[in-house]
């Protein structure tokens, strides 16, 4: 692979990709109430180029992190494991994300991942209720910054393998409620349309791997009481 040009460079949200009114995907960070880093994948909706939202449930650590301190950063990356790695925290050693992953961000009291190809560090304009279960975050956009690389090919198994870890998110959440049901084996039937099309393009690789450990911990959800 290709090394990286280690030169930070000032953009804005359209250099990055960001289209208004679609939803990308992201590692949201944010500081818990003992400053321990915390990161969770998470979909933005850019809804103007100094203003960002997402839709968050309220039982989240990132929801209870930003209620206390409205700062966060928005890390964009395209290594999938670390997409893997903090949807399913128990995939790490102790549970936990590794704390050495972290640094402190440019402007904003949050952490940003080290790794990351870009961020964008932003401050909580409004919380706003959505139902009982949600509440949407509203950002405005106080940097953005972007290391510089070589141009990557495009395979397919880095989207499959993130539309399941997406959706194993969900499964995760309704698989033991029993009028879910239909909707968790309309997302199963997903992941495992997305787990042929890794076996396809990319077989033995870091895609597979993480697919057939996503597998094995879906399967011990079904058999948890």
């Amino acid at each position: 692979m290709l090394s990286m040009i280690k030169v930070d460079l000032m953009t804005n949200l359209s250099d990055l990709g960001f289209s208004k009114d679609t939803i990308a995907e992201t590692i949201l960070s944010t500081y818990n109430p003992d400053m321990e880093p915390n990161a969770a994948p998470m979909g933005v909706i850019m809804q103007s180029d100094q203003q960002l939202a997402i839709n968050l449930f309220n039982s989240s650590q990132t929801s209870r992190n930003l209620q206390t301190n409205r700062f966060a950063v928005l890390n964009l990356t395209g290594n999938i494991e670390i997409f893997y790695k903090a949807a399913f925290k128990e995939t790490n050693p102790c549970g936990r994300l590794p704390q050495e992953w972290f640094e402190k961000a440019q402007v904003v009291d949050a952490p940003k991942l080290r790794m990351a190809d870009a961020v964008i560090e932003v401050s909580v304009k409004e919380l706003v209720p959505l139902s009982e279960q949600k509440t949407q975050a509203v950002f405005n956009v106080e940097l953005v910054a972007a290391n510089q690389w070589y141009p990557q090919v495009y395979c397919r198994a880095f989207s499959a393998t993130l539309e399941a870890i997406i959706h194993a998110t969900r499964v995760k959440a309704l698989i033991s409620d029993e009028k879910e049901q239909e909707t968790v084996s309309k997302l199963l039937a997903t992941i495992e349309s997305s787990s042929d099309v890794v076996n396809r393009v990319a077989p033995n690789s870091s895609y597979t791997k993480i697919m057939v450990d996503l597998t094995r911990r879906i399967d011990s959800w079904r058999n948890t009481p």
